[in-house]
């Protein structure tokens, strides 16, 4: 009898990124109903049009395959312009520019993203010995400041979404977005803060600068330094996002030259003297906020704590969590201005709790102060 021949099997085809037996997250999204729905979203916002994006995203929900799938950030994003409106100041929609351009979906920037996590995993020491290679990717795209600042600003970018995707309309009710795409690292020191102001010096030539308080010095003492990138807005100056704290040797290098700052964390991140975690270039998912620029877990704790000393004046809580009482107006401001706050305060508010609000209506940055005095305004029409 004739040998039987064996049936051929196909090859299994593996993904590159993790385990063959399991699909990506990216395999998942393909020919599912949030495929058509994530790149209108995309056109949505780069219009400008924060209506029809939140209208997508409310009619995609946000489950795929038991995976979140829109992220909480965004959201979050769109629902602060969505709420606050004219109370926007121009510099938010200027970081709200720079958080889609972070988006970098367009297959112009897939050269941008895969040299973005490699500066970020060198700066780090290469890639993480546990961790899925694909989760660490996305680990890195979304939480690494280095790969943040390496894709927006040394590889072009932020200016790739103003000149190819963002509206003209989007543009201009920024401001000075222009003026942000050359904005170099900076090395810096805090040298004094107050509930409206951070006031930095460059170590390299003495010069000072003055900064708005989102609450960037929250978890820098005074004396420290931080590296990061100050950019123009109307009336002053500001970071583009929080800065990252660094080691004195590391400021004074990049104060000494910009262009090599990637070189000198690299570098400080490799001395086998230093502890882990003591440059936190891996921040949380929610820590580019629009906002502020305090991590989205502190504002919490911070407004837990501020509740009971308002409640128990006497009480010093507040005095242990702050080393400068300075820095919790930020803390207020950046609770005001989330948008289950505004949409809580737009039910109603009674008299006291706006007289307490009223009470840090000089202190906390826009767009929280012109919330308070809407809300106040509002009320007193009511009445």
């Amino acid at each position: 009898m004739p040998k039987q021949k064996k049936p051929q099997t196909r090859p299994v085809q593996r993904d590159r990124f993790g385990d063959p037996r399991k699909r990506s997250f990216a395999e998942k999204l393909v020919n599912s109903p949030y495929w058509p729905a994530m790149f209108a979203v995309i056109d949505a916002e780069a219009r400008g049009d924060v209506k029809a994006a939140l209208e997508i995203i409310d009619k995609t929900g946000n489950q795929l395959a038991g995976e979140q799938f829109w992220h909480p950030l965004r959201i979050e994003r769109l629902e602060q312009v969505s709420l606050l409106g004219a109370l926007m100041p121009r510099w938010a929609h200027s970081r709200w520019i720079v958080s889609q351009a972070m988006q970098g979906t367009h297959p112009r920037n897939q050269w941008r993203m895969a040299k973005a996590i490699k500066v970020a995993l060198e700066v780090r020491g290469g890639p993480d010995p546990v961790r899925d290679r694909e989760d660490d990717r996305i680990q890195i795209m979304d939480r690494d400041w280095v790969y943040r600042q390496a894709f927006l600003y040394e590889l072009g970018g932020l200016e790739a979404f103003l000149r190819h995707n963002a509206a003209g309309g989007l543009i201009a009710g920024t401001g000075r977005i222009w003026e942000w795409v050359r904005a170099p690292m900076r090395g810096l020191r805090l040298q004094l803060r107050d509930a409206r102001r951070l006031v930095w010096e460059d170590p390299a030539t003495g010069e000072q600068l003055s900064t708005i308080n989102l609450g960037a010095g929250v978890l820098v003492d005074d004396g420290e330094c931080v590296i990061g990138r100050i950019v123009p807005i109307e009336g002053g100056l500001m970071f583009e996002t929080a800065p990252l704290r660094v080691p004195e040797e590391v400021a004074y290098a990049v104060a000494d030259e910009p262009d090599r700052w990637v070189d000198a964390l690299r570098d400080a991140c490799a001395r086998p003297e230093r502890e882990p975690g003591e440059i936190w270039t891996n921040r949380g998912l929610r820590d580019y906020g629009l906002l502020t620029d305090i991590p989205y877990a502190l504002v919490t704790v911070a407004m837990d704590a501020g509740l009971h000393a308002f409640h128990h004046p006497d009480d010093e809580e507040l005095d242990e969590l702050f080393t400068h009482p300075a820095d919790y107006p930020a803390c207020l401001a950046a609770w005001l201005v989330r948008p289950e706050t505004i949409k809580a305060l737009d039910a109603g508010i009674p008299p006291e709790g706006l007289a307490a609000l009223e009470a840090f209506v000089e202190l906390v940055p826009d767009p929280a102060a012109s919330l308070i005095r809407d809300l106040a305004l509002r009320n007193r029409s009511a009445a």
